[in-house]
């Protein structure tokens, strides 16, 4: 049994037994991992916010071979983020940050570009304008396809490599834009205005705490709807964002004594 030390966002938590809990955590250098934190529930818990999901925290754990679960021994919380956030919009957009990664992201295999990706992103949450949270979702999922190798292709036809249909045909099933001669073969396309495909060129390449500077409100709605086919014929454990579903709930329902 191995005593190792490693930096990770807590992604979820769930109660064992009466005094502790499983802690399930993206690391920079050691995958996904999932810690039993015996005494964690007790009040006042030994680990402070270090255990709560959106902190980043050091984790210090024996390491079991072959085992899902390692008993941790200490944890110390470099940024409570979730505790900075107080405003309910900024809370679900990074929610739905580590839903993206508790859905999608497999195993131990360590993967740092993912992992600094991911702290940027609850980091632009956190500081970037309330209006451009949409565009700082959308940024963190369209990288987050790329750093799995599913990066949408913008530059040629995703099926056979030719120039792009002038009509901005894009095919959330093929993952990228289409040629004349297989947008029109196959269907199933969405013309994106030359607005929407520049913004979509421009996050996925450009800083993903920047997004909301280069992309516009209706247009991350546009894309919004392309972007979460694209996750549902790619990704099969995708299954959409509650965080975000929930918010747009809220958002819809009507005030007190307004008119239904």
């Amino acid at each position: 049994m191995a005593i190792l030390t490693t930096e990770g966002v807590v992604l979820k938590v769930h109660a064992l037994g009466d005094t502790s809990r499983i802690v399930v955590v993206y690391t920079r250098d050691l995958g996904l991992r999932k810690f039993v934190a015996k005494g964690a529930r007790k009040t006042p818990s030994r680990f402070g916010f270090a255990l709560e999901p959106l902190s980043r925290s050091t984790f210090v754990f024996y390491q079991k071979p072959d085992r899902d679960l390692h008993l941790l021994s200490k944890a110390e919380v470099l940024d409570p983020l979730g505790s900075r956030l107080a405003d309910l919009t900024r809370l679900a957009h990074a929610q739905a940050a580590l839903e993206l990664v508790d859905r999608l992201v497999w195993g131990e295999e360590p993967h740092a570009g993912l992992y600094d990706l991911l702290v940027r992103t609850l980091a632009g949450c956190a500081e970037a304008s309330v209006a451009a949270l949409p565009a700082v979702t959308l940024a963190f999922q369209l990288q987050l396809a790329s750093e799995l190798g599913y990066r949408p292709r913008l530059d040629r036809c995703a099926v056979d490599g030719r120039p792009v249909s002038q009509r901005r045909a894009f095919s959330p099933q093929r993952g990228g834009l289409l040629c004349d001669a297989c947008a029109t073969r196959e269907g199933g396309f969405v013309a994106l205005t030359p607005e929407a495909l520049a913004s979509f060129s421009l996050l996925l390449s450009r800083p993903v705490a920047e997004a909301g500077e280069y992309i516009e409100l209706p247009r991350s709605t546009e894309l919004l709807r392309v972007v979460e086919d694209f996750f549902r014929l790619h990704f099969q454990r995708f299954r959409g964002l509650r965080s975000l579903d929930v918010l747009r709930s809220l958002e819809e329902r009507p005030n007190p004594g307004e008119p239904s």
